[in-house]
């Protein structure tokens, strides 16, 4: 089949490619803004729901591990359903289904039913992250596709930012379950944007739409992953996957367990609703610049240093005053959250071209399931030992990741174009 190559100019011309392009980064971005913001909007409603229902530390792990459970249980069928049934369908779909579960959290009279409607949201939850990645990575070439993840993971932080702090003004005014019916009017006009803005399924990228087979291939194949033997790449990319569990493990369990420990220092709900804030405004800021650092410093050495600056920050956090923890929480934003955009970047460049869905769904399957199960552990231990040195555990933890960058780091060698 031959293509006439003027036309294939046009066809990659900025001109023709950049609005569809940002169309989908911005459809991806906004739900990003309200999947995160909603899910991060939980570690609010924890310590209202301990007051209301009498919860222990164990109990509040489990209900974070219901939603996160759920969450990452369904990361690979969902991306199955997107494959069969269409990505833009099952994105809506699914974000319409978390919105649904939201706005009954608070006709809730039992746990029981909460941990039923929680599991609903955690499924709708589910489809967000595996498919938003996959548009984005096949709507931009892998020199831009970092730059764009951390752009998509950008909004993520913003909606941590803006959707719990909103929660927490509301509930100066108004009780939590007339608070959530606000957030889910938010999550009925989000549907209504990604209805609009993202492609109809099926439809390809410009820039591959105008190619076929095998030249399609070639173009959205990175050249540094195709120099990869696979034995290096599923090293790297088994190593990136503990990374990202752990990472995120250490991400739900301080966020989890640390308001508690402000609590016990005098923080009322109102001020741990800011501090969460302040952390998710760091977050924000931390994502945005580690994604572009590490382009310029390397995945290695930007993964490195935001580690042990988060296993320090978490260990001062624990012998800090209340009035000194304040100092701490941007930059604890800052190096927690800012780590997963350089994962999700070394995602798409480890993966082959025709498995990047796949790839990026094995990937969240396991970072957040980790980050699904530690939270009923670290609660476990909070009851027995406190959450003070729960917190030092997790801590700790976190610095596991260091040497689990040397396969990363072997596969930097092979490949001259993924960074080092």
């Amino acid at each position: 089949m031959s293509v006439d190559s003027g036309s294939i100019e046009k066809e990659n011309s900025p001109t023709v490619e950049k609005p569809q392009s940002r169309k989908v980064l911005g459809a991806t971005g906004l739900a990003h803004l309200f999947h995160d913001g909603a899910t991060d909007m939980h570690y609010v409603l924890f310590a209202l729901w301990q007051q209301q229902f009498g919860l222990s530390m164990a109990q509040i792990g489990l209900l974070k591990m219901l939603f996160s459970g759920a969450m990452s249980a369904f990361q690979i069928p969902s991306g199955e359903l997107g494959r069969k049934y269409g990505e833009r369908k099952v994105l809506i779909g699914g974000t319409l289904l978390l919105t649904v579960a939201l706005l009954l959290y608070g006709t809730s009279e039992t746990l029981i039913q909460l941990m039923i409607l929680i599991v609903i949201g955690g499924l709708g939850a589910s489809v967000q992250h595996p498919l938003s990645s996959s548009f984005i990575t096949r709507f931009y070439p892998a020199p831009r596709a970092r730059i764009a993840l951390s752009t998509y993971n950008f909004f993520g932080d913003v909606g941590k930012g803006i959707i719990p702090s909103t929660l927490s003004a509301c509930l100066l005014v108004i009780t939590w379950g007339t608070a959530l019916q606000l957030i889910a009017l938010l999550g009925f006009l989000v549907t209504l944007g990604l209805y609009v803005l993202l492609p109809a399924d099926g439809k390809k990228p410009p820039q591959v739409a105008t190619l076929a087979g095998k030249e399609a291939t070639q173009q959205k194949q990175p050249a540094s992953s195709a120099k990869l033997p696979e034995p290096l790449r599923k090293r790297a990319f088994t190593a990136l996957c503990v990374i990202g569990s752990i990472d995120n493990a250490t991400r739900t369990g301080t966020l989890t367990f640390l308001p508690f420990l402000m609590a016990a220092r005098g923080a009322s709900a109102t001020q741990i609703g800011f501090a969460l804030t302040l952390i998710f405004i760091g977050g924000a800021f931390g994502k945005l610049v580690c994604g572009v650092l590490a382009t310029k410093l390397g995945v290695i050495k930007t993964v490195a240093a935001s580690e042990i600056i988060t296993s320090a920050i978490v260990l001062g956090m624990t012998v800090a005053p209340l009035q000194l923890s304040w100092l701490l929480l941007v930059p604890l934003g800052i190096a927690l959250n800012g780590t997963s955009s350089i994962l999700y970047g070394s995602v798409a460049e480890l993966a082959r071209a025709h498995q990047q869905t796949r790839a990026f769904a094995i990937f969240y399957t396991a970072s957040l399931g980790c980050g699904a199960l530690m939270p009923l552990i670290y609660g476990l231990a909070g009851d027995a030992i406190g959450v003070k040195q729960t917190l030092i555990v997790v801590a700790l933890l976190v610095l596991c990741i260091l040497p689990l960058l040397i396969p990363i780091r072997s596969a930097t060698k092979n490949a001259g174009h993924l960074p080092r």
